[in-house]
């Protein structure tokens, strides 16, 4: 193994970031334009869904680049044992609590919003494991919820992991740290040809397992990201280009037509993400108190913050019909409501630690994890 490596303190920023957005994108999905089920689903509203089409072409994706980079520098550090027994502890455990607690709460607040459930939550748990559908849970129906990104990332984790294997064995001196930005650019050619791979629903596994490679790979090198930040004002205006590009083709265009709204998302997707990178390298490479809090709640905000918006919107649609309030109402008190839950679930973690290194005659701090998703 190689030496631990300095940490690069923008992945966990823009990490935490990302995850954050996710709060006002899940609130704004309530008023989707084109149709799209929803656990709450008002009115079709084009401003809150241009605004999902702004960010969604590169959000996610940059969080499965991020996982990429993460990974590599945490194999400079753990044997390949070391790394799955990690991946099955921060991804597939949580997965697996989550789809008996978080998920059952979601599917139980779209039945009744959806289709007018009128039992008791835990009557519904008989509904929730029965009731297999399209996975949405949009009716009620068993589904992974948000939570399909720590299954997707579990399995593309362990299938990164057999590639790296390969890698070592066969093309053990593979170094990607010298391409150029022209090549570098030309990445986004693989996009739509690994978007028709295992697509599952709307997201394809070869998409997403193809970003975490290229975070692997490529976007972990220092090299390459000085590289990609000496272009990052030029990035970053190509990427809001073409993701109103897309949110015009998609949302205001009469009839969208599909070549040209996917070219626009997949270059906004990988523009996007090269300027975020090279950005967040020369802004955001901070190490502070609060960059420090949101890095260790970062985890827990993503489990939790989807429940608490459709729960307020579930509730607050029962009073209030002015669709700028409903939606800055779901985003403040799910971003409140959320960072409490965190807080609760941070220091009972903290509390139980605690009482099993007592049982343990350990006493040795217990070290503050940072709480991502890598």
């Amino acid at each position: 193994m190689e030496n631990k490596p300095e940490r690069k303190y923008y992945i966990d920023n823009l990490r935490w970031a990302c995850i954050l957005l996710l709060i006002p994108f899940h609130a704004a999905m309530a008023w989707n334009s084109w149709g799209e089920g929803n656990y709450v689903w008002i009115q079709g509203n084009r401003f809150l869904s241009s605004f999902i089409l702004l960010v969604s072409p590169w959000y996610m994706p940059l969080m499965f680049v991020i996982a990429g980079i993460s990974a590599r520098m945490a194999m400079k550090r753990r044997t390949f044992k070391e790394f799955t027994v990690e991946r099955i502890r921060k991804l597939f455990l949580p997965l697996a609590a989550g789809l008996l607690t978080i998920a059952p709460i979601m599917s139980y607040v779209g039945d009744c919003y959806n289709n007018g459930y009128t039992g008791n939550f835990f009557s519904h748990y008989y509904v929730y494991f029965t009731k297999i559908t399209t996975l949405n849970g949009y009716d009620g129906g068993f589904t992974p919820a948000h939570l399909w990104f720590l299954l997707y990332l579990f399995i593309i984790s362990m299938v990164g992991l057999g590639i790296t294997a390969l890698q070592k064995k066969f093309l053990p001196n593979a170094n990607f740290s010298k391409i150029g930005m022209a090549v570098i650019l030309l990445m986004a050619l693989t996009l739509p040809v690994a978007n028709l791979l295992l697509d599952i629903g709307g997201k394809s596994v070869g998409y997403f397992l193809v970003l975490y490679l290229l975070g692997y790979y490529l976007l972990a090198e220092d090299a390459v990201i000085d590289r990609i930040a000496r272009y990052k004002a030029v990035l970053a205006s190509l990427a809001l280009g073409f993701s109103i590009l897309c949110a015009y083709f998609y949302v205001w265009m009469p009839e969208p037509i599909e070549v040209l709204w996917k070219s626009a998302l997949f270059l906004s997707c990988w523009f996007g993400i090269l300027a975020l990178l090279g950005m967040g390298k020369k802004y955001f490479n901070q190490n502070n108190r609060v960059t420090r809090y949101l890095s260790t709640r970062s985890f827990s905000v993503y489990l939790f913050h989807f429940v608490w918006v459709i729960a307020i919107q579930y509730n607050a649609t029962q009073y209030i019909s002015n669709t700028a309030a409903l939606f800055l109402i779901s985003v403040i008190g799910g971003f409140l409501l959320t960072l409490i839950t965190c807080e609760i679930a941070f220091h009972t973690k903290k509390i139980w630690n605690i009482i099993i290194l007592k049982n343990k005659h350990n006493k040795s701090p217990i070290p503050e994890g940072r709480g991502d998703i890598s």
